[in-house]
C-alpha cells in the first residue's frame, strides 16, 4: 500500500467524482499499472455504494427545496451583480436600521455641542486689563508672531542702504 499513501487524495477526489479533467488521464493511467491504487479504488466505490443502499438519502419537502433554491440563486446573484459598495450593506454587516440610529446619534451630538458651544462666550481682555508681566508677555508673543516680517523689514532696509550708496553690486 506504499502507492496507495502517496496517491490517496486524488484516490478520494475519484471515488466522489471530483477529479479535475486535467489530472483524469494520468490517473487513469496510473491505475493501470498500480494494482493497490486500483484494487483500493474498487473497495472504496463498492464501501459508498452500500453505504448509499443501506442509508437512502430523505427526499426533500417542497418547503425545503424552495429554501435552498432560494439560498443559492441569491448567492450567485451576489456574486455576480453586486458592486464592492453594497454587498457588505445588503448582505448583513450594515443594516438601514443601524445606519439610521448612527445619524441620530450624531445628529444628537452635533446638536449637544452646538448648543453647548453657543452657550459659552469668550472674554476678550485688552492690553490694560493685564499685569505687567502679562503685558510683557504679549509684547512678546506679537514680536514673535511678527518676526518674519521684521526680517523682510531688515532686509529691505540693507536693500536701501545699498542702493543709497549707489553700490552696483549686491
Amino acid at each position: 500500500m506504499k502507492c496507495y499513501s502517496d496517491r490517496q487524495e486524488t484516490l478520494w477526489l475519484d471515488v466522489y467524482g471530483e477529479l479535475s479533467p486535467e489530472v483524469r488521464p494520468a490517473w487513469e493511467k496510473h491505475l493501470e499499472t498500480c494494482r493497490d491504487c486500483s484494487y483500493e479504488r474498487e473497495v472504496l466505490l463498492q464501501l459508498l455504494e452500500n453505504v448509499k443502499e443501506a442509508m437512502p438519502v430523505p427526499p426533500l419537502s417542497h418547503k425545503d427545496a424552495e429554501a435552498l433554491q432560494n439560498d443559492i440563486t441569491r448567492k450567485l446573484k451576489e456574486q455576480q451583480g453586486n458592486t464592492w459598495f453594497r454587498k457588505p450593506f445588503l448582505s448583513g454587516y450594515i443594516r438601514p436600521i443601524h445606519a439610521l440610529a448612527a445619524c441620530c446619534m450624531l445628529i444628537v451630538a452635533f446638536g449637544w455641542f452646538g448648543l453647548k458651544g453657543l452657550q459659552h462666550t469668550t472674554s476678550v481682555q485688552t492690553v490694560s486689563d493685564l499685569g505687567i508681566e502679562e503685558q510683557m508677555i504679549a509684547k512678546d508673543l506679537d514680536l514673535l508672531e511678527n518676526l518674519e516680517l521684521l526680517e523682510e523689514m531688515d532686509t529691505l532696509e540693507k536693500l536701501g542702504q545699498v542702493m543709497d550708496r549707489g553700490e552696483t553690486t549686491i
